[in-house]
Formats: structure tokens, sequence, C-alpha cells
């Protein structure tokens, strides 16, 4: 017999770098006039970026989630 299973807690950290990127993203690109993303160097598609980020951590953070269920399932 195994030991309990450990929650992955990096995979909600993960998850929570991907939202908070998706919606600085999401801001930016609705309020092009917004002084927040000053100390950020003003690229054209900085918005875009900061969005298409977000996605790649928060897909990786839902695929991870989903193999650590489908572990628990098995158990």
């Amino acid at each position: 017999m195994t030991g309990p299973l450990r929650f992955p807690w990096r995979l909600l950290l993960l998850d929570l770098i991907g939202t908070t990127l998706i919606g600085l993203g999401m801001f930016d690109l609705l309020t092009p006039e917004s002084t927040i993303f000053t100390l950020l160097p003003d690229i054209p598609y900085r918005g875009w970026l900061l969005t298409a980020m977000g996605l790649a951590f928060l897909l990786t953070a839902v695929r991870g989630l989903l193999a650590f269920l489908s572990l628990v399932r098995r158990r």
C-alpha cells in the first residue's frame, strides 16, 4: 500500500499566475490609456502577450490537475 496522496499546490499556484496574467492582459487590451503598466516596456502587443502567457500557464495547470484527478480515480 502506498502513502496518502498529496495535493499538488504548485499546480494551483500556476493556475493563479495564469489567471492573473490573463486578467492583466485583458485589462491592458480594454483600457489602452491606463497608466498601471508604467514599469513594463511599451510593447505594441503587450496585452496579447500577457494573455497568451497566462493561457500557457493556465493550460499547463489544468493538464496537471487532470492528470492528478485521473491518478486519484485509479486508486
